[in-house]
């Protein structure tokens, strides 16, 4: 096996404070001031001809010579900073011994070394083929021939037995050439421990003379001048490191190292080794210093020219790769599709790419749990978008794309990536990053402009998107018309279906209409529940035959079909609201606007399709400003007030109680007509404040009239409105409890009058409220009983104990036998139920004699009184006399 050659250690510490050098030289430590010497090798005797303690802090004069002192002061003259030498002199105990000396400055003196001279023949030699080896290395093409190129001529000049060349970086080395015997093959990596580093560094040329050698200690051991170990990392004639000689090759007892630097920076290495004990002089060690300052010179030529031509190479394979990626989204699989690209920028044995769900292998990938720990721990300045690592069977680099996005690459050996491949990495992952961002920028501008003009339940353009078009279109002097489309009652279907099943018919609804409209035509929804189309040129022309009368007629058939949900079948209709052509005039949003306002319209006349008029604007102004008031009279004033209609019983007269009827007068318009103010409390959900303060005012006046009355109290009826069963709007149970609390009416004094229809519209949670309401005490009834949709299954779960007689069945009992069956069947109904019946709109005699008949417990209307103020309630109630035929009030 070959041996571990440049993979010797130490504690550099241990090496500074060192306190023996090698015997073949003679080492000196002069004081930084007088010059006298102040510690030196225990060998100096064997120089000077007298013994060391006779020498020490004598001047160097007395110890090398005049010739020495006057050497050295000449190489000291002009002396670099970091050191002289080799300077030639003739010294010694005769004064004629061929000497040179070299040196550099301490923190505690002046450190000489001093060695034997060569004749002058071998560095002839030496220089002979100085010339030819500068000539050799600037013609090398490659590292790799400079190496071959240069190992050979260092072994041929110094007549080593083999010399070895190798790059060193990231804490190893890798062997480039090797010549001479028994020299490992290149591409074997070794360990190269930091110290090591340090010590090639600051000893540019190394001579070990003979490994076997015993050292020469330094007397004293510690500098008498700090009271610590001279530091002697610098010193050429530094005793080797044990583990230096462990490295060596077997049988080798000399090692010469020259060390190759770039930039101020270690690049290799020349290992040269020898079996026999070799000197080479100081001059030829400067000699092959300066051969190798030339090949490092080569080297960075080279070196510089090869990352020219990679950057070259990068550059035209990034460009292909980018012309690719413009052309795409799917970065992963553009990268798949260029990894000979890859595979010639960074020569891996394996590829991942993961870039947005794209997933690509190429080659030898092992597990994420053999390489990601490499990337985990790599350095921090790795990690702008390349990370990498290494363990000495594996090299992983990671190029980041995005957050989860990369791209791995690994190869096998351990071989640290070099800078020109990161350089490389770096370019990619700029490339990658920037394009990346690019898609991302315009997605997010797509989904932002999606966001802004589409409506995400249907994927129809939405109010803002129409309204756009509708405003090119009339800037553009084309005839322009609006078609809005609304569901009827929407906001209870929602209620009833829920948010998600609600979207499921929507989006449903606005398929029906996409296959209504013809080409050109702009469908959009602009509302809750309301579709528009926009209609241009041609086809919005007015008048039978239009396109806009046609596409009426196909919005109607379209809608006509139920819409499968959730394993039910639900019919929808829909109101229409058409605004004719318009060339060139108003605004788009005061075109939509007029089309919703003919659609209110429409849904509020029964349904159907209207065209707009000025009217309908005046009207929906007015009811706008009614509302305002309306609310005003609710919150901030006594304008709302409840009236009180008798309810009789039938079989003797006697007055039971009264139904609290809402009322409104203003301020300004007077008394406005509860078919007026009403329906505008319904839509605006003002219903639940009024119903809220007509049911407070109704069971104060209860109490007032039941205080000291003798016989049965009287109860009062109040209606509720569907909207106050909407457990999102109010707690209804929880108000009237703390109305009967607030007032002190027994529960038993009041009725709940609920229609047919609100109970249908919120039948989720309607029967819950109703009995937790019955568990109070308080009365329920249903009023215009016969009027809505409910079915007799659903009214016998209902925890009610009366109905009231819708008047427009009363009435009919002047018509005939079919209005009297009617009646009949109801008041049946109720017995068999075991429910109280009152009927409404009594106004004739007939009319009270029938109900009679018929069994009707209760009735009320104008044969007995119309709705009565407070005061004359009161009256009625204080006289106490029944129904004497004539109306009260």
């Amino acid at each position: 096996m070959a041996p571990d050659h440049l993979s010797f250690a130490g504690d550099l510490d241990a090496v500074q404070q060192a306190s023996a050098v090698q015997p073949h030289g003679w080492v000196l430590l002069l004081h930084p001031e007088t010059r006298c010497l102040v510690q030196a090798g225990a060998n100096l005797p064997d120089l000077a001809g007298r013994p060391l303690q006779a020498l020490l802090g004598r001047p160097l004069a007395e110890v090398l010579g005049e010739a020495g002192a006057a050497a050295l002061e000449r190489a000291t003259e002009s002396a670099p900073a970091d050191g002289f030498g080799p300077v030639p002199f003739r010294g010694g105990a005769g004064g004629d011994r061929p000497l040179c000396l070299h040196g550099h400055w301490t923190a505690a003196g002046l450190l000489l070394e001093v060695e034997p001279a060569d004749d002058g023949a071998e560095a002839q030699d030496f220089l002979a083929g100085f010339g030819a080896a500068i000539r050799r290395y600037r013609a090398a093409p490659d590292i790799v021939t400079l190496a071959r190129t240069l190992a050979r001529d260092l072994r041929r000049l110094t007549g080593f037995d083999r010399t070895l060349v190798a790059r060193i970086t990231d804490g190893s080395s890798l062997l480039l050439a090797a010549d001479g015997h028994g020299a490992p093959p290149p591409g074997t990596r070794q360990p190269v421990p930091e110290v090591t580093r340090i010590l090639l560094e600051l000893n540019r040329v190394r001579l070990v003379v003979d490994l076997a050698a015993p050292a020469v200690a330094l007397e004293p051991p510690v500098n008498p001048l700090t009271g610590r170990p001279t530091d002697l990392s610098r010193a050429a004639l530094r005793q080797p490191a044990p583990t230096l000689a462990r490295h060596a090759g077997p049988g080798m007892r000399c090692v010469l190292t020259v060390s190759l630097m770039r930039n101020g920076q270690l690049w290799g290495v020349v290992w040269c080794e020898s079996g026999r004990p070799r000197h080479l002089a100081p001059s030829l060690r400067s000699l092959c210093e300066g051969l190798g300052e030339i090949a490092a010179a080569q080297v960075a030529a080279l070196e510089d020219r090869e990352q020219a031509a990679r950057r070259v190479a990068t550059a035209d394979a990034l460009a292909r790769i980018a012309a690719d990626l413009r052309g795409t989204d799917d970065l992963a699989g553009v990268l798949a599709a260029r990894r000979a690209e890859l595979l010639a920028l960074f020569q891996p044995d394996g590829m991942l790419v993961s870039i947005d769900g794209g997933l690509h292998r190429h080659g030898f990938m092992p597990p994420a749990t053999r390489w990601l720990p490499l990337l985990d721990h790599a350095r921090p300045q790795d990690r702008d978008g390349v990370s990498q690592g290494c363990d000495g069977t594996l090299a992983a680099l990671r190029v980041e794309v995005s957050a989860g996005g990369s791209v791995v690459l690994v190869r096998r050996g351990g071989q640290p990536w070099s800078e020109a491949e990161l350089e490389s990495a770096h370019a990619l992952h700029r490339l990658l990053a920037e394009r990346h961002a690019g898609l991302y920028r315009a997605k997010a501008e797509q989904a932002l402009f999606r966001l802004a003009n589409f409506d995400p339940v249907t994927d129809l353009p939405n109010r803002a998107a129409l309204l756009a078009e509708a405003q090119r279109s009339l800037l553009a002097g084309h005839p322009t018309a609006v078609l809005v489309v609304g569901l009827d009652r929407f906001r209870a279907l929602k209620g009833t279906l829920g948010e998600a099943m609600a979207d499921q018919l929507l989006a449903g609804v606005g398929q029906r209409l996409a296959g209504c409209v013809q080409p050109g035509d702009r469908l959009a929804r602009v509302d809750t529940g309301a579709f528009a189309v926009l209609l241009s040129g041609d086809r919005a022309s007015p008048g039978p035959g239009g396109g806009a009368d046609t596409l009426v007629q196909a919005v109607r058939e379209g809608l006509r079909a139920p819409f499968p949900l959730g394993g039910r079948e639900i019919y929808v209709t829909a109101s229409l609201g058409l605004v004719p052509a318009a060339a060139g005039q108003g605004d788009a949003a005061g075109l939509l606007r007029d089309a919703e306002i003919a659609a209110a319209e429409a849904e509020a006349g029964g349904g159907g399709s209207r065209a707009f008029d000025a009217a309908m604007r005046d009207r929906l102004t007015e009811r706008y400003e009614l509302y305002d008031r309306l609310r005003h009279g609710i919150y901030f004033g006594d304008a709302v007030r409840p009236v009180f209609q008798p309810i009789v019983n039938l079989e003797d007269g006697q007055l039971v109680g009264f139904e609290a009827l809402a009322r409104w007068t203003d301020a300004e318009k007077g008394a406005v007509p509860p078919t007026s103010f009403i329906p505008v409390a319904e839509e605006t959900g003002l219903v639940v404040p009024l119903g809220n303060q007509i049911l407070l005012q109704a069971c104060r006046q209860v109490v007032r009239w039941n205080r000291g009355r003798q016989g049965k109290p009287l109860f009062v009826s109040v209606n509720l409105s569907p909207y106050q069963l909407d457990p999102d709007r109010l707690d209804l149970v929880r108000w009237v409890s703390g109305v009967l609390a607030l007032t002190g009416a027994d529960p038993s004094w009041l009725r709940l009058e609920l229609t047919e229809s609100g109970l249908v519209t919120h039948a989720g949670t309607a029967i819950e409220v109703l009995q937790n309401l019955r568990d109070l005490g308080v009365g329920l009834a249903i009023d215009d009983f016969g009027t809505g949709y409910s079915s007799l299954a659903y009214l016998q779960r209902l925890p009610i104990d009366g109905i009231k007689i819708d008047r427009s069945f009363v009435a009919n009992l002047d018509d005939g036998a079919k209005g009297l069956a009617l009646v009949r069947t109801i008041v049946q109904l109720a017995r068999t139920m075991g429910l109280g019946v009152v009927a409404e709109g009594v106004e004739t005699g007939r009319h009270l004699e029938v109900l009679r008949a018929l069994g009707c417990g209760r009735g009320q209307g104008y044969l007995f009184a119309r709705p009565l103020e407070t005061a004359d309630a009161a009256r009625l109630v204080q006289g106490g006399a029944a129904w004497d035929g004539k109306a009260w009030g």
